[in-house]
């Protein structure tokens, strides 16, 4: 039987969207192609068809100096539009990243500073801040004199040695967030004390700290990720495919502009990192890696910068915890991507928690023709058929779920009421 629902909308919307591509161009993903004996450095060609596959056009790896094979790989990848961040060690010198980027014909489209040397460096490094200094002023000299490109400041591991490190401002382009939610959502509000800062564990937490030795400028997440074995602090495949792709997502509303994921394949058992792959150690892929691809490629737009324009909507029903990103193309399609920013497991009970749908209406104000792309719990993409419609229910939930919108007309009266048809 029809009934019909009053529901009063929210008042209206118009919001700029930001360029498709543009996020897909802010996706990378961890590599260790030198890692000998691992699956990195014993199969490249399955490694570089898991990164075409997948759709990513950055990789972020080390400079490994004298191995012309290595420097055949980043040119393979080249190739194929995948470039790469380069992370100097603290032994290397200015020609070894002169000789590593003409070993490469300058692929690279950033080198970073050092990575965790707060964390790593040795007890005889009594001043590790200035090591990471000197070696990112010789890199920032370096790489700008050679030809320009991106130079990332150095990745550090607590909001204590951020301070320590003082500042690198003049010496880089952009921050270095590593970014670990402890098997938390993305969107955690923290988990630990507050401060100045936020609440320890948040995003806004994360990038408050590596904001420090760096000022205004941006800051790239050079690695984030989940494991999901029992062996490391971690989430169950389904979550970590979820909570993954809304880490790009959440990342990219809090003007992240690069966010590269940890990492490609699970290394095996000595690492204590190993399972934090987007395919497994025999290359087949996760649920992970088949959300990833099928984002990039639904989103995916290449050509040059363009104006985006406004989309007038309203969002109605459920809201609580809900959160969105509008994207469009360069034929005026716009893309709304919806989820439901809560946990999906308790990281101390070790058990899942189910997150109920919201009822979701979306609406344009006129005719538009519609469809939506979710995707299941495997990680694929589902698709509904298009419809022509003035307004469209949806049941959102942890899954991020994209409303694609074409032609809308311009909206009614803010004050406008919906009618449900159940």
């Amino acid at each position: 039987m029809l009934t019909t629902e009053s529901v009063q909308v929210q008042s209206t919307s118009a919001e700029t969207a930001r360029g498709a591509d543009n996020f897909v161009d802010s996706v990378g993903v961890n590599v260790h192609l030198g890692y000998y004996g691992t699956l990195y450095g014993n199969n490249f060609s399955a490694v570089q068809n898991l990164l075409v596959g997948l759709g990513v056009r950055h990789v972020r790896d080390g400079v490994y100096t004298g191995n012309t094979s290595l420097c055949s790989n980043f040119r393979q990848l080249a190739s194929h539009g995948i470039h790469g961040d380069f992370i100097v060690a603290h032994w290397m010198s200015p020609t070894d990243v002169t000789n590593w980027d003409s070993c490469t014909s300058q692929t690279a489209d950033a080198y970073e500073g050092l990575n965790e040397w707060d964390a790593s460096h040795p007890a005889s490094d009594t001043n590790w801040p200035q090591t990471d200094r000197s070696v990112q002023q010789w890199l920032h000299s370096t790489v700008k004199a050679m030809r320009g490109v991106t130079v990332v400041a150095p990745s550090l591991t607590s909001q204590s040695a951020y301070a320590a490190l003082g500042s690198v401002a003049a010496t880089s382009d952009v921050g270095n967030l590593h970014a670990y939610f402890a098997a938390r959502n993305p969107g955690t509000p923290g988990w630990g004390g507050g401060n100045s800062f936020g609440v320890y564990g948040s995003l806004g937490y994360d990038l408050a700290i590596a904001a420090q030795p760096t000022g205004t400028e941006p800051i790239y997440i050079t690695e984030t990720g989940y494991g999901d074995t029992s062996n490391t602090v971690y989430v169950p495949p389904a979550t970590k495919a979820r909570y993954t792709l809304r880490t790009l997502l959440e990342a990219w509303n809090a003007h992240v502009p690069r966010t590269y994921i940890y990492e490609l394949v699970d290394l095996g058992g000595k690492f204590p990192d190993n399972s934090f792959g987007l395919v497994h150690s025999d290359f087949s892929p996760k649920a992970g890696y088949r959300a990833i691809k099928g984002l990039l490629q639904l989103l995916s737009d290449p050509g040059p910068p363009f104006g985006s324009g406004i989309l007038n909507f309203n969002l109605s029903g459920d809201l609580a915890n809900v959160h969105h990103l509008l994207l469009e193309k360069r034929n005026g399609t716009f893309y709304l991507a919806l989820w439901v920013e809560q946990p999906s497991y308790d990281v101390n009970a070790k058990k899942l928690l189910p997150v109920a749908a919201h009822k979701i209406i979306v609406q344009t104000g006129g005719q538009a023709a519609m469809r939506v792309y979710h995707l299941d719990v495997d990680g694929n993409v589902e698709t509904s058929p298009v419809e022509s419609l003035p307004m469209l229910t949806l049941n959102v939930d942890d899954r991020v779920s994209i409303l694609e919108i074409s032609a809308p007309v311009l909206l009614p009266p803010s004050n406008l009421r919906v009618i449900e048809i159940k």
